[in-house]
C-alpha cells in the first residue's frame, strides 16, 4: 500500500502548487456564422436536387414490366421494383424527385424467393418488393409508350 501512498502524495502536491486561472470569455463571431449560414442554404439547395436523384436511384431499382402493369399503368399506377428496404414516404419522395409527378398513394408487396433445387441443395431465389405507385389525376409517366 505504501506505492499507492507515494502516488496520491504526489498528486496531492501538484494540485496545490498550480494557481487557479480565471478563464477569459469567447469572443463571438456572429456576423461570419451568418454569411456561412447563406453559403449552406445555397449549397442544400442545390444538394436537395442532387440528392432526390441519389435517393431514386438507390429505392427505386427499376421499372416492373409486365401485362399486369400495362394494364395498371393506362388506369394510372405504375409499378416498381425498389430495395427491400424501402419504405412508403421514401418511396414516394423517390418518384416525384425523379419524374416530377405528384402521387397520390403507395402500396408495397414483398415476394419471397422461390425454391429452387441444384442437385441434392435447396436454395432460394432473391427476394423482391414491388412499389404499385399511384399519380394523381391527369399525371403520366412516359415509361410503357413503346414497349
Amino acid at each position: 500500500m505504501a506505492i499507492l501512498d507515494r502516488f496520491k502524495k504526489k498528486s496531492d502536491a501538484e494540485t496545490a502548487d498550480k494557481k487557479p486561472v480565471a478563464k477569459k470569455p469567447a469572443a463571438k463571431k456572429a456576423p461570419a456564422k451568418k454569411a456561412v449560414k447563406k453559403e449552406e442554404a445555397a449549397k442544400t439547395e442545390t444538394s436537395q436536387a442532387s440528392a432526390g436523384n441519389a435517393l431514386s436511384n438507390t429505392l427505386l431499382r427499376m421499372p416492373h414490366v409486365s401485362e399486369k402493369a400495362a394494364r395498371l399503368a393506362d388506369r394510372g399506377t405504375y409499378v416498381f421494383r425498389v430495395a427491400l428496404d424501402a419504405e412508403k414516404v421514401s418511396i414516394k419522395k423517390a418518384v416525384e424527385a425523379l419524374y416530377g409527378v405528384k402521387v397520390e398513394k403507395v402500396r408495397i408487396v414483398k415476394i419471397g424467393g422461390k425454391p429452387v433445387r441444384r442437385g441434392k441443395r435447396l436454395s432460394f431465389r432473391q427476394d423482391m418488393k414491388k412499389a404499385l405507385v399511384t399519380l394523381k389525376k391527369g399525371q403520366t409517366i412516359a415509361m410503357y409508350e413503346g414497349v
